[in-house]
């Protein structure tokens, strides 16, 4: 499913929540607002489709990151190992982030199952 269609689907969902615009007013992001209302089956693998979209999103980083730390050890005339370690670090944050989301996806998959 793409983003843009489970984003409409959130979307849509949200506008015909009871309780929104208490939510909107106290703060809350999209994110817990959905979680909040995920009680459907139809509620909780629109999350689990998100969170993996988020998990790809994270692995592209991290790729392009392990890509630029490569390309900074051929530079010359600067602090090589600098950008290289920079590069790694970010590389290696997004890879578990991917795995957190991957988690993510995973509980509201199973709740999905479970859900009326």
């Amino acid at each position: 499913m793409s983003r843009n269609l489970v984003m409409a689907l959130l979307l849509g969902t949200l506008a015909f929540a009871p309780g929104l615009a208490t939510a909107q007013e106290e703060g809350a992001s999209l994110e817990e607002v959905v979680a909040e209302m995920a009680d459907t089956k139809a509620g909780h693998q629109a999350l689990a489709n998100y969170y993996t979209e988020k998990a790809g999103a994270a692995r592209k980083l991290a790729a392009r990151h392990h890509s630029m730390h490569r390309a900074y050890l051929g530079g010359k005339g600067m602090n090589k190992q600098a950008f290289v370690n920079h590069c790694k670090r970010i590389a290696e944050q997004q890879e578990a982030m991917a795995k957190e989301y991957d988690a993510l996806a995973k509980l509201h998959e199973d709740e999905a199952k479970k859900a009326p």
